[in-house]
């Protein structure tokens, strides 16, 4: 019965350099390497216990192999679909891109107008404004002018109205004084019509105005002549001599206090009137109040030594106190 090769010495060849076999025998029980308690080779049972460790190795790394690979193959399969994600990102991305250079390209092309456009405004605005300068500063000369023209038509105006005035003014004095000539001939009724002109053409004519009183007294247009008397009055409160008329005038229609009123203004507004005083003289003589007619007549012979009217009153009181 033959002993079974021992492991160490399986590694051997089974024949030497010299051609003689080795032997690689088992020696069991005589072997250092002999396991009495299991009663078998310590190095075989290593062996046999390396070899099924191995296998259940193998066997565990292979199921860890599988889950591996499959675990690989989920993420191979995890790794495909985010790298088709990921071109697919990079596809959108790229797009993306293309369409922002567009977007870029075309926001250049707007600015480069933009900015071209607003080159060309900017050079029309400064155009503009300088045509506007230009044109506020005609217009400024414009205004000059025409305030010039306008100031020289208005100054030709006044000096035409002026001139107007002046003419009509002279044209009204001298028909005042036609009318006063033709009143002193006894043509009242022409003196009258040269007395209106007069006023026509100068409303506020004073002198005119009483002129035409006395005309009216003498035409017996007592009403007119009155109105006429205040007429000039009104434009002239100071006419002692329209106040004389008017006098006379009340005192012909025996008005006496009226007059005597009258001829009192016409003597505080003439100054020293031997007329006016003689007219109050008058008046008083006939409203019965003989000593101040006699005072009135005085004075106007004072004033006037020449004045017959007056001294006829003081002659008729004188005759009369004789007689009485």
């Amino acid at each position: 019965m033959s002993h079974p090769i021992c492991p160490m010495l399986s590694a051997l060849p089974p024949a030497g350099p010299d051609g003689r076999p080795v032997n690689r025998e088992c020696l069991l029980e005589d072997c250092r390497f002999y396991d009495k308690p299991h009663k078998d080779c310590s190095l075989a049972m290593a062996a046999k216990e390396t070899a099924r460790l191995g296998s259940e190795a193998v066997a565990r790394t292979g199921k860890d192999l599988q889950a591996a690979v499959m675990q690989a193959g989920l993420a191979a399969d995890r790794i495909a679909a985010l790298e088709s994600t990921v071109n697919g990102l990079g596809s959108a991305l790229a797009r993306v891109e293309s369409q922002m250079a567009s977007i870029i390209e075309v926001q250049q092309k707007v600015a480069d107008r933009l900015l071209e456009e607003m080159s060309l405004l900017l050079a029309r605005t400064q155009k503009s404004d300088a045509a506007v300068a230009s044109l506020a500063t005609r217009l400024d000369r414009s205004e000059d002018a025409s305030k010039a023209i306008l100031e020289s038509l208005e100054t030709g105006r006044r000096r035409d109205a002026s001139d107007l005035e002046s003419r009509r003014r002279d044209e009204a004095v001298a028909c005042n004084n036609r009318g006063v000539a033709l009143y002193y001939r006894g043509a009242f009724e022409a003196a009258r019509d040269a007395f209106l002109k007069a006023i026509e053409l100068q409303a506020d004519y004073p002198e005119a105005l009483n002129n035409l009183g006395l005309v009216y007294s003498r035409l017996g247009s007592e009403p007119d002549a009155i109105e006429a008397f205040r007429k000039a009055l009104t434009l002239d409160p100071k006419m002692g001599e329209a106040y004389n008329n008017l006098g006379f005038l009340y005192h012909t229609s025996a008005q006496f206090d009226r007059a005597a009123q009258m001829f009192g203004l016409a003597i505080e507004n003439a100054g020293d009137s031997s007329v006016a005083y003689t007219n109050l003289g008058n008046t008083l003589y006939s409203m019965k109040q003989s000593e101040k007619a006699v005072e009135a007549w005085r004075r106007a012979v004072e004033l006037d030594p020449m004045n017959e009217s007056a001294r006829r009153g003081l002659t008729m009181f004188q005759q009369e106190a004789s007689a009485n």
